[in-house]
């Protein structure tokens, strides 16, 4: 089952942040986290508009795994943890495959 907090710890992991930072970016405390992440602890709406944005996805992700603004949410996260240079190449990589695939009979 795929609960707010795995989800949370799941995109944290994905964007390579520690608990450490995403608790710095959200402005709660790392126990605080760690206990939302293990469904110890629920979190206030505040709380979780600030996770969401940190990891910049919406709260109807965060909540029920599923938004349509957020479809493209993990190559996002990904993208972000890279320098603008390795930007550069990841989009022009992902854009040949996208041809590619488009592309074959």
């Amino acid at each position: 089952m795929n609960t707010i907090g795995s989800r949370i710890s799941d995109l944290r992991r994905i964007r390579g942040y520690t608990q450490e930072r995403l608790a710095e970016l959200a402005n709660i405390s790392i126990q605080f986290l760690s206990d939302i992440e293990n469904n110890k602890k629920n979190m206030t709406v505040t709380t979780l508009i600030k996770l969401a944005d940190s990891l910049h996805v919406s709260s109807d992700y965060i909540i029920y795994g599923r938004d349509s603004s957020s479809e493209y949410s993990v190559i996002n996260a990904m993208m972000d943890t890279l320098s603008d240079k390795d930007k550069k190449n990841a989009e022009k990589l992902l854009e040949v495959f996208i041809n590619a695939v488009n592309n074959r009979d």
